[in-house]
Order: C-alpha cells, then structure tokens, then sequence
C-alpha cells in the first residue's frame, strides 16, 4: 500500500512538473513572439507541444507556431502546423483565414480558394473571405466569379468600403480606370488617412496617364507613409512619364533601400537608362 501511495504522489508531482514546464515554455513563447525573435518562439512552442502533447489548448500553440514559422519563411512547415491545428479544431476561422493566407502567398490559388469557400461555408457575410476569393478569382481570370462576390458582398452591405475596394482594383486591373477611381472616390471620402489607398488611385491614375493626378496622391501617401517603398515607385513611373531619368533613377534607389525586391528595381533601372 505504501509503495502504491508513492507512486502515486511521485505521478501526480511528475505531472505537476509538466504542467509547469508546458506554460513555462508558453510563456518564453509568448516572450519571444513579442519580440519578433521568431526562431526562438518557434523552439519554445514546439517544446511545450512536446512537453504535453495532448494539451486541449495545443490548437491555439499550432496556430501561434504556424505563424511564427511563416515569418520565418518555413511556408511547408507552417501549413503543416496548421492543418494539424484544424484537424483539432476543424472550424476555426482564425485557422482557415491564416491557411488561405499561406497558400496565397505559396501561389497554391486552388487551395487558398478552398479554405476562403468553407469560410464562406460557416459565415456567408464573411468580407475578408468574399474579397480574399474575388482577388484570387480574378488572378486566375475568372471575371465573372469576381464581381460576383463583389457584389453580393455589396448586397450584404451596401456601405461596404473592401467591396468598393475590389471593385477598384477589379476595374484597374480590366482597363476600366474612370470606374475605378470613382470607387477609389467613394472610399477616400470616407477613409481619409488611409495611405494604401491613395497609393491604389495613384497607381490608377499612371496607367491612365494623368500623372499631375497621381502626383497629388503620391505626395499625399508620402505624408501617411514615408517608408513604403512602392511609393517611389509609384512616383518613379510618374517622373520617367516627365523624362525626369535621374531623379526616377534615385526614386527606385529609395525603394530599394525600404525593401522593395531588388530584381525589380534593377529591371526598371535597366529600362530607364536604355
């Protein structure tokens, strides 16, 4: 009997332990995320998960690991901690939103597609799931199938400012730029100090070639947003429209210097100096 009872204390002490390990480990984690040292936060989690690996709250730690994996570039090993995560908790609509997210950016527009659907599926007044698949349906050339969400997310809701969104970049991207900007219109009324877009009206604008129009913008983002880079690219085209080399030149530099991918800046030198 008395070997019995000690076993069963140094069990339950032995558990005891765990459980303090498993949060210690959440906490590092927790730490770690806060201070964008990913690799770390990334090392923390997969240790509690393997501390307790039958833990209710492992979903939500696979979810947590899944993104810290994405930031760190690991695009196979957060899917795969994701769909473990949903095979936990398979109608998690953080889950899903941050699967269909990864797939984008892994060009899996199939997949990304599959999961804004069933998000859908489980919430049909969903905006960031409608807009999500109206972008992808409308990468793949599915024009149809685009205005489609577009405008049922405007049945939903007739003072939807992403619906309008999409619909500027959907008339953007068809060559229909006066509709475009009259969306773009609508939203900034609404939404002034939004850089991102008076960015998307300026990009517009280029490609319609009203470059005084653009520039208004240009400036206008430059105040809201100093270091996004494809301001200057933005402004960049608008200075190669004026023959303005140089200066153009050393916008793309600028770009570069805020991240913007440095191939493209070099294609767009190259085409500037030919």
């Amino acid at each position: 009997m008395k070997h019995l009872i000690a076993t069963i204390i140094f069990a339950l002490l032995a558990s005891a332990a765990a459980a303090d390990t498993y949060y210690q480990w959440v906490d590092s984690a927790d730490i770690y995320i806060e201070q964008g040292e990913w690799a770390k936060a990334e090392t923390a989690l997969q240790n509690a998960l393997r501390t307790e690996p039958a833990n209710a709250q492992n979903s939500l730690l696979l979810s947590n690991l899944g993104t810290v994996q994405r930031y760190c570039g690991k695009y196979q090993e957060a899917l795969q901690s994701y769909t473990m995560a949903l095979f936990m908790t398979p109608r998690s609509t953080t889950l899903l939103r941050n699967r269909a997210a990864l797939y984008a950016e892994m060009d899996s527009l199939d997949l990304a597609c599959a999961d804004y659907s069933h998000l859908i599926i489980l919430d049909d007044t969903d905006e960031d799931a409608l807009y999500n698949r109206a972008l992808i349906y409308m990468q793949q050339g599915d024009t149809t199938a685009c205005r489609k969400d577009l405008e049922y997310m405007l049945s939903n809701n007739p003072n939807s400012s992403k619906a309008r969104i999409g619909f500027a970049t959907f008339f953007k991207a068809q060559g229909y730029y006066s509709e475009a900007i009259q969306m773009y219109n609508q939203v900034i009324r609404e939404n002034t100090e939004q850089a991102y877009l008076y960015i998307g009206r300026a990009e517009t604008y280029i490609l319609w070639g009203k470059t005084s129009a653009a520039d208004k913008d240009i400036e206008r983002a430059l105040e809201l947003s100093p270091n996004d880079p494809f301001v200057y690219i933005l402004r960049a085209y608008s200075k190669i429209a004026r023959y303005e080399y140089a200066d153009a030149i050393r916008d793309v530099e600028r770009a570069r210097e805020l991240g913007y991918n440095s191939t493209t800046c070099d294609n767009l030198i190259e085409e500037i100096t030919k």
